[in-house]
């Protein structure tokens, strides 16, 4: 039997790899639950304009907001620096980052690395449901655009690419690409519908095929388009960096 046919075949093969912090030496499941809930009350009020850029973040406060322990915030503020929202200066405490152009693009050329390993290891492990998911997930996109559902568009298009992250069932991955995806934004001169949809199927058709390599091709080139465009709108001076907050 080919590898094709038992992918295909076994559905339960794509099930999620245990989540960090079961038996064995980890935090009580209590704790994880409050850092994860204040890392993304916090990442949120940075992407929604309440923390400004500069803005120092003091752990007592913050405490006192979300009614943890000071070391709850401090972990979660420890996982917003890795992600890149927060930065610790020296002597002086932890700020809300600078959100520019730069750090876009870094993360864009960071991206299309990791969603280009995503796609490939899609390959070995996507069953005919994931895929099934997948092309609807493109198509739902495509259809949005057309409507002009812009805010409705992006969130179902940051899905899709989640999506792959998740069906790669590889945890350090998973990691590092939400370090890159929280920097996600809106481009304001988005690419055209029809070209997006077309790299979205290729992306698609390459896994269902249990082709790695041109599955990472194809998604790696969606990727370094999306970068392109963006370079394109700052070297015309049209490009307005717009934070989203899923």
């Amino acid at each position: 039997m080919s590898r094709l046919m038992t992918r295909r075949d076994t559905e339960s093969a794509s099930q999620q790899p245990a989540p960090v912090g079961t038996p064995g030496g980890a935090a009580p499941a209590v704790s994880t639950t409050a850092r994860q809930r204040v890392r993304e009350d916090v990442r949120r009020l940075i992407l929604s304009g309440e923390l400004r850029p500069g803005e120092r973040l003091t752990q007592q406060q913050l405490a006192k907001r979300f009614g943890v322990a000071q070391s709850v915030v401090r972990e979660s503020l420890l996982e917003l620096q890795f992600s890149g929202l927060v930065e610790t200066v020296d002597n002086l405490g932890i700020f809300v980052s600078d959100l520019d152009a730069t750090s876009l693009l870094q993360a864009y050329q960071v991206r299309e690395v990791l969603e280009g390993l995503a796609a490939r290891q899609c390959c070995e492990r996507a069953s005919r449901a994931d895929i099934k998911e997948l092309t609807e997930l493109v198509e739902r996109v495509y259809q949005l655009a057309q409507e002009r559902r812009d805010a409705e568009r992006g969130s179902t298009d940051r899905y899709f690419h989640r999506r792959t992250i998740e069906i790669a069932q590889n945890v350090v991955l998973r990691r590092l690409t939400e370090a890159c995806h929280v920097l996600g934004m809106i481009v304001q001169a988005s690419r055209p519908a029809d070209v997006l949809r077309e790299e979205h199927l290729g992306i698609v058709a390459a896994i269902a095929e249990n082709n790695p390599d041109e599955a990472e091709r194809r998604a790696r080139q969606h990727i370094a388009g999306t970068r392109a465009a963006i370079e394109k709108q700052i070297a015309e001076g049209k490009f307005t960096p717009v934070w989203v907050v899923d």
